[in-house]
């Protein structure tokens, strides 16, 4: 497929071509994970338990960032536990050098938690290559990621 790419692209120079957008590619390859994570659920009557996760500007009261996750785990009837929402400082490091994003790893591996709920992919990772590998890192451990941004939302409903 990319040799064909190369040639078309090489011989070919006047003919338009469209790149697919990594972000929507990434979201469509989440929502799959998310539905047979949550049909396989389902199928063995469980709700859902999931964690919420976010990051927090130096100074901003966590809670405040976790009231749309927590509406939007109400909203589809899953748990959340108590200890279950986690908060990063805002920082540029790597989500696996983060502590919240470790404890939310570690609690799907361990099987304390379903999935995660996050506000949006730039809280998990700005750059589209480390969200994707955390993604499959989650995916990995049976867990899924759903998103609470307006879209994602809209679509997952």
């Amino acid at each position: 497929m990319d040799v064909e790419r190369r040639s078309v692209k090489q011989w070919q120079p006047d003919r338009v071509r469209i790149s697919p957008n990594q972000l929507v590619l990434l979201g469509a390859e989440r929502r799959e994970v998310l539905n047979q994570r949550l049909a396989h659920l389902e199928a063995h009557d469980r709700t859902p338990r999931v964690c919420l996760y976010g990051l927090n500007p130096v100074g901003e009261q966590p809670a405040r960032s976790f009231a749309a996750a927590r509406a939007y785990t109400d909203d589809k009837g899953w748990r959340v536990g108590a200890d279950r929402c986690i908060a990063d400082r805002l920082s540029k490091t790597d989500p696996i050098h983060r502590p919240g994003w470790r404890w939310v790893l570690h609690l799907i591996r361990a099987g304390h938690a379903d999935g995660v709920v996050a506000l949006a992919h730039s809280d998990i990772s700005l750059h589209l290559d480390e969200y994707e590998l955390q993604l499959d890192r989650v995916s990995h451990h049976g867990g899924f990621v759903a998103l609470v941004t307006p879209e994602a939302a809209e679509r997952e409903q």
